[in-house]
């Protein structure tokens, strides 16, 4: 069972699932773009301490 979790954006929809082998994860979906990202706690993490620097503007550019 999917369950929508509270964001504080209008501009993402945030749902929990199970993922079977992967045990809980997180859909990402833009209400901009149809398309979403799946993620599990520990992507998650990593992604939301991502996003914190650069929200925080101490972002690394990465040139691969």
């Amino acid at each position: 069972m999917a369950t929508n979790l509270k964001t504080s954006t209008d501009a993402v929809v945030l749902t929990r699932f199970y993922g079977g082998e992967d045990g809980v994860c997180v859909q990402v979906n833009s209400q901009r773009v149809f398309e979403n990202v799946r993620l599990t706690r520990d992507e998650a993490r990593a992604l939301a301490k991502d996003l914190m620097d650069f929200a925080a503007g101490a972002e690394e550019e990465c040139y691969e």
